[in-house]
């Protein structure tokens, strides 16, 4: 494996932020929020049972919807019927899924790929909230476990108002294989004898039910909604979301990952140090993990700046943003680049065309002259994130 790499001269200081955004110092505040709970209400622990109305598939892979946070927000927000109802896209825009690739040199974390999961916990949360509007409480799994009948009977009383509650589950539950390993986020549509009822993704057409014992440790953060705080428009989901793009793509290197361009560099230098070379790596975990999420992270999600300058002419410069950016990224572009799953062009069609796509093989990577050849192609992309970046600072994003 080749040394960490350092920042690149090419990507300024002034693209990473001085300070951590406000939104982002909220979690102090948000302990307490939405934690009300009715002692009365059957839950797990006391042999009840409860479901929500209506559960619906979740995180289609054939959509492109590789990331599973946006979809439970999606639901949640379905739940509350609110008037302003953002799509799949816009929440991976916002959270910052869609906007930073995200490379894991740390072998204990392998399990993650993206932004949201990288970034779970409860500050991350008091951001995505504040930019929903809305009140909530994070529980890690430590809380939940210290203080298990409260939390059964607070996820018993969101049932029982018809709102699911957001579970994130840790790394040591997916390899106690309390869930599936490839289950992260889900959502908590119900429970029964002691077991919650997981909605973990599609299966036949319809949800992809997991019942989850509760009688013994509990592996999973716990995240309720709360309270409206203030009106919900999309148009503040998308400044918000143009906002943050320059933040999630410089996020510093913390426990072997890296963000945005510096994912792209090191991955590249991993390449040629010899990384994959070895027939017992899993290039499945290792390295097409990275190659698939190209199809739902394939640049900048220009496309809210476009909605922008459509809704508020005080927004007007992103549209010249939007085309500069597109200029950039022109493989990239279908469906004004929301990412759809069908970003087999560009980096993806150069990946595949030298060797080094989807299903690249271990004969791939002992050939320095490919090596030097995908890795080019990937310096280049993260060489052309750094011109997206340079527009935005330019335009005061």
């Amino acid at each position: 494996m080749s040394e960490s790499l350092k920042k690149p001269a090419t990507a300024p200081e002034s693209y990473s932020p001085k300070e951590v955004p406000e939104i982002m110092k909220l979690a102090k505040n948000a302990q307490n929020a939405g934690e009300k709970t009715d002692d009365s209400q059957p839950s797990p622990s006391s042999g009840g049972s409860g479901m929500l109305p209506s559960i619906r598939a979740m995180f289609d892979g054939m959509k492109g919807q590789n990331y599973k946070l946006p979809d439970c927000l999606l639901f949640l927000w379905e739940c509350l019927d609110e008037p302003a109802q953002p799509g799949y896209w816009d929440f991976a825009a916002a959270i910052g899924d869609s906007v930073a690739m995200v490379y894991n040199r740390n072998p204990s974390t392998i399990d993650e790929y993206c932004v949201s999961g990288f970034l779970a916990g409860p500050a991350y949360f008091s951001y995505v909230f504040d930019a929903l509007g809305r009140e909530h409480s994070y529980a890690t799994a430590a809380q939940v476990n210290a203080g298990k009948d409260k939390y059964l009977r607070q996820v018993a009383d969101s049932i029982g108002r018809g709102l699911p509650v957001i579970a994130w589950t840790t790394l040591e539950a997916r390899r106690r294989k309390d869930v599936p390993p490839w289950v992260d986020y889900c959502l908590i549509v119900g429970y029964e004898d002691q077991a919650l009822q997981l909605n973990i993704g599609n299966k036949d057409g319809g949800a992809f039910l997991h019942k989850y014992d509760t009688s013994g440790e509990i592996g999973m953060d716990l995240i309720f909604v709360g309270e409206k705080q203030r009106e919900f428009t999309l148009e503040a989901l998308y400044l918000g979301a143009a906002k943050m793009m320059p933040h999630w793509l410089t996020l510093p290197q913390r426990d072997g990952m890296l963000f945005g361009a510096a994912a792209f560099r090191a991955w590249a230098g991993d390449i040629e140090g010899g990384r994959y070379e070895d027939k017992n790596a899993n290039l499945w975990n290792d390295y097409g993990a990275y190659v698939c999420n190209l199809a739902t992270s394939p640049g900048i999600p220009s496309f809210v700046f476009k909605k922008l300058a459509e809704m508020n002419p005080a927004y007007a410069r992103y549209l010249a943003l939007y085309d500069e950016i597109i200029k950039i990224f022109p493989a990239c572009a279908p469906d004004d680049c929301v990412p759809n799953g069908s970003g087999k062009d560009g980096l993806w069609s150069e990946l595949e065309r030298l060797g080094g796509g989807l299903y690249a093989k271990h004969k791939a990577f002992r050939s320095k002259t490919r090596c030097r050849k995908i890795a080019a192609a990937l310096r280049d992309y993260a060489g052309r994130l750094d011109q997206a970046l340079a527009l935005m600072k330019e335009a005061a994003v």
